[in-house]
């Protein structure tokens, strides 16, 4: 399920039902492709949504990885 984007990046979730409780499982993704996000990110909790806010920051983590490769 998609929840929100910033600059292309879309933030995702999907569940994982369990016969005793129900855990989301974060994805980013950009024109259709998974993108590869910090670990904080796949450590958020599986029972809350990442914040816009920190989403963004996230990104902007990746954007800073990308533009110092060059």
């Amino acid at each position: 399920m998609k929840h929100f984007d910033y600059k292309g990046f879309e933030y995702h979730t999907w569940d994982d039902v369990e016969e005793d409780n129900i855990k989301m499982f974060h994805e980013c993704r950009k024109a259709g492709k998974e993108i590869k996000m910090p670990y904080e990110f796949y450590n958020h909790s599986p029972y809350s949504l990442v914040k816009y806010d920190q989403f963004v920051a996230f990104v902007q983590q990746i954007e800073l990885v990308e533009f110092v490769r060059g």
